[in-house]
């Protein structure tokens, strides 16, 4: 059913935990566009912590491309990312495409719910 669905369902389940979670701004999850004319760039969620906010996506298998993640990371003053995915829970330092160093945080889906608690942990 996910893959019929295109990763929403996955998507509209990780929403449901962070706003039940406590998450701050819990009438509004907030995400994050780019448009341009050759190429668009949308980060599913962003996560507000420590003065800042933390691009946070979804991804509906394993594995799956970071595009939206590099481009928010080279456009902003963020060093820290985060993938929610059906794999286990690892830090990695990782690279943008234009080569800006950044700390991708993998979780399982079912740590959705306490991403505030991972992020205190993991930053």
């Amino acid at each position: 059913m996910n893959a019929q669905y295109g990763g929403k369902i996955a998507e509209h389940i990780v929403g449901q935990e962070m706003l039940t979670s406590g998450f701050e701004a819990a009438s509004t999850l907030r995400f994050w566009t780019r448009d341009k004319a050759q190429s668009s760039a949308e980060v599913d969620f962003l996560f507000p912590f420590d003065g800042g906010m933390i691009p946070v996506e979804v991804k509906s298998g394993k594995n799956g491309r970071l595009r939206s993640i590099h481009q928010f990371v080279d456009n902003s003053d963020c060093g820290f990312a985060v993938r929610l995915y059906a794999g286990a829970a690892v830090l990695e330092n990782h690279k943008t495409i234009a080569g800006k160093p950044f700390k991708l945080l993998n979780l399982p889906y079912f740590l959705a719910g306490f991403l505030r608690r991972q992020l205190e942990y993991f930053a």
